[in-house]
């Protein structure tokens, strides 16, 4: 996986733990993912003893009823590769790092892992491509996770190995807290590929990323959002929600075009009609130097360019041009 070389924008559906520790749940999602488009999916890998402290053990036991197995996770990543879609997870834990290495093209690191720069550093041994998510990060603690990781993968710029996700770590995140400018400022910042981790109700955050430059993005998923306890299945993705955000971005895709700027094959006609030529503004008798009074600027470019003006001025006229007429270049004495 290249992040310089996408091609077009990678969706990724964010299971996260919405199967709530079923993976029956979890493998249908990834199949469903696979019918609405999306081209990758993503899962956290935790052991609930290196990620939960017992300081708060309702969150604790809470969250013990979503861990999966190492079982499940090679059940899911043959559901994945039998659906056509990317597995991916974020691991939680250092063992997580290791046994994912097995499993997954690339790895995903945590908004709240951003500053553990130890778990960092150690998904970026595994010499594989990362998305590191920004969610709470200032300018300072981003810097540090690239610095990490650059660290152990001196060339992750130029292999396209470190993406950056900018996120607001809000569940949800009200739209005027949304950031999407952020996109820009990180790609500017750091001169990385930005993707885009939403945590808003709904899509159109998503479609507007795009807009502004994500590479990536990614949107919870679930297989119901509503009359549901837990609090990821409001702002998730629904089967539905993802099949017309997959058609939104690939539209929008068409209307962003591949850059860098060039003239496109439908103003091709245009050029001629809308350009301009060195044309009389009075009449002009053969053999007279040209003087800048006497030129006018006008439509069609069937004449000398207007951007030739400095290197005319001063020639000589093979034959009498009108006021209105064009200058051509057969016109001009050498």
């Amino acid at each position: 996986m290249n992040f310089n070389e996408l091609g077009r924008t990678l969706i990724v559906a964010e299971i996260g733990v919405n199967h709530e520790g079923d993976v029956d749940v979890a493998a249908d999602l990834v199949r469903q993912a696979a019918v609405s488009g999306a081209d990758a999916v993503k899962l956290q890998t935790f052991e609930i003893q290196h990620y939960i402290s017992s300081v708060q053990p309702e969150r604790r036991d809470r969250t013990a009823r979503f861990e999966l197995t190492r079982a499940d996770f090679r059940r899911l990543a043959s559901v994945a590769r039998e659906s056509g879609l990317i597995l991916v997870s974020t691991p939680l834990g250092f063992d997580d790092v290791d046994f994912l290495d097995e499993l997954i093209p690339f790895y995903k690191v945590s908004s709240g892992d951003l500053t553990h720069l130890q778990l960092v550093r150690l998904v970026a041994s595994k010499g594989k491509p990362l998305i590191v998510s920004t969610g709470l990060g200032t300018r300072e603690e981003i810097a540090a996770a690239v610095e990490a990781v650059t660290q152990e993968q001196p060339d992750a710029r130029e292999s396209g190995h470190l993406m950056l996700m900018h996120c607001v770590s809000a569940y949800p995140t009200p739209p005027d807290e949304a950031g999407l400018a952020n996109i820009r400022w990180l790609s500017e910042e750091f001169d990385l590929p930005i993707g885009y981790s939403d945590h808003t109700l709904g899509t159109k955050a998503c479609e507007l990323a795009v807009a502004a430059g994500a590479v990536a993005v990614e949107k919870h998923f679930t297989y119901r959002k509503e009359n549901q306890t837990f609090h990821d299945h409001a702002l998730s993705a629904d089967p539905q929600d993802l099949t017309e955000l997959v058609k939104v971005i690939r539209h929008a895709e068409v209307y962003i075009g591949p850059g860098p700027r060039e003239r496109q094959p439908c103003e091709m006609p245009m050029l001629e009609h809308m350009r301009r030529s060195l044309g009389a503004a009075v009449d002009i008798r053969a053999g007279q130097p040209l003087a800048p009074a006497w030129i006018a600027f006008l439509r069609p470019a069937r004449g000398v360019s207007v951007d030739r003006l400095d290197e005319v001025l001063g020639m000589r006229l093979k034959r009498d041009v009108a006021a209105g007429d064009l200058i051509r270049d057969e016109d001009l004495e050498t």
